[in-house]
């Protein structure tokens, strides 16, 4: 991407992180056109590397937090974000001069650049989920120490919160409770630290990934199998690695329900074509987390989960997938710094009680195949 961020920029930005949501992250559509209009009346949003940067300057990462159906309801202006910003530098003593993501996946990869237009602020090409997640302790900054305490959270109407506590964990609770206080969804601020933090513990060139795969896939036209091949020529080239599609076919079973605030659930596909006779069960909650087949284990979580839907190849979202829906199923590899044993501890499979263990979907893969090569010499 260039050195900064223009209006024409945003959709291909909000495509891309369709595909890094892995099903989850809501629906961006109103947060790219008021980002767009942000970006026309305030001019380009400054980009950097954080490579690139003083290590002593503050930053932080801003997003929204709550559920994006009530969000589409009561729709935010931006200020909120400013609000949230401002607060956490008097809270904090600092002053930030760059903000950057919490997730890259769905409308939270929209959300710092919003910010970053309306503030003047740079925005720095690095997240902290390289995919979008459920909760605030599921990124890197957390996983290798940094405090997501203070927290501020404002809501549409300007009222705030301001949390203070050792426990990210506690930090993410209380959270979860005072968004409901404040009507359903909030913006956040959090995870204050130094630019010589970011650059040991986030993950880097997120926004310029998201925004090479939004303009591989545009190209595409809606031919899914041109996006196929576009997400492999970009991820490929990546440091997340090959996706490989695991199923073509149509949802025959669809179970959601929510718990604790969660969308849980899971979907059958029925496969089609050369999956003719295949059933690729896909467990989720709020992002597709684990495809199996029978008690065979495909992929897992933290790899990505994307359903595409076969009439364009865009994701569908867990809260938008419909039964007889005619789908693909495509896994791709999460970045190494996802998969790093610490950040496992937190968004690991065995986190969600989905498996006793992480294992990578190239090796998954490298099993089918020598199962595949072995039933054909068998004779089968």
């Amino acid at each position: 991407m260039n050195s900064v961020i223009q209006e024409r920029d945003i959709p291909s930005l909000a495509c891309g992180a369709r595909y890094l949501g892995s099903g989850g992250g809501g629906n961006s559509y109103l947060l790219q056109l008021l980002t767009m209009r942000a970006i026309r009346d305030c001019g380009p949003v400054p980009f950097v590397s954080a490579l690139a940067m003083d290590e002593g300057t503050w930053s932080a990462p801003v997003a929204i937090m709550g559920s994006p159906s009530i969000l589409n309801e009561k729709i935010l202006t931006g200020v909120e974000l400013l609000q949230a910003v401002q607060i956490l530098e008097e809270q904090a003593g600092i002053r930030i001069d760059a903000l950057m993501g919490l997730e890259i996946g769905g409308l939270n990869a929209l959300t710092p650049v919003l910010a970053a237009a309306l503030s003047g602020r740079p925005l720095l090409d690095s997240d902290g989920m390289g995919r979008a997640f459920t909760e605030l302790q599921m990124t890197t900054f957390h996983a290798f120490g940094v405090s997501a305490s203070p927290l501020v959270m404002v809501n549409e109407q300007g009222r705030w919160e301001h949390i203070a506590t050792p426990s990210n964990w506690d930090v993410e609770w209380i959270a979860r409770r005072k968004v409901i206080d404040l009507g359903g969804w909030a913006t956040i601020a959090s995870y204050p630290m130094k630019l010589q933090q970011v650059k040991e513990v986030g993950i880097h060139q997120s926004f310029s990934l998201a925004k090479r795969l939004g303009d591989s896939v545009i190209a595409a036209k809606e031919d899914i199998h041109q996006v196929m091949k576009a997400l492999v020529q970009i991820f490929s080239h990546s440091l997340y690695g090959r996706p490989a599609k695991l199923i073509e076919g149509k949802v025959v079973e669809l179970e959601r329900r929510i718990t604790g605030g969660m969308m849980n659930g899971m979907l059958v596909i029925e496969g089609e074509g050369e999956h003719i006779g295949e059933q690729l069960e896909v467990v989720f909650q709020n992002e597709f987390l684990l495809a199996k087949q029978g008690d065979r284990l495909i992929a897992t979580v933290p790899d990505l989960l994307c359903v595409l839907d076969v009439d364009n190849g865009f994701p569908i979202v867990v809260e938008e997938m419909e039964n007889h829906k005619k789908v693909w199923v495509v896994a791709i590899p999460a970045h190494p710094l996802i998969r790093h044993s610490k950040m496992l501890q937190t968004v690991g499979p065995k986190r969600y009680g989905l498996a006793k263990e992480f294992i990578p979907l190239e090796q998954l893969r490298q099993s089918d195949d020598r199962e595949a090569e072995g039933h054909v010499s068998a004779g089968y």
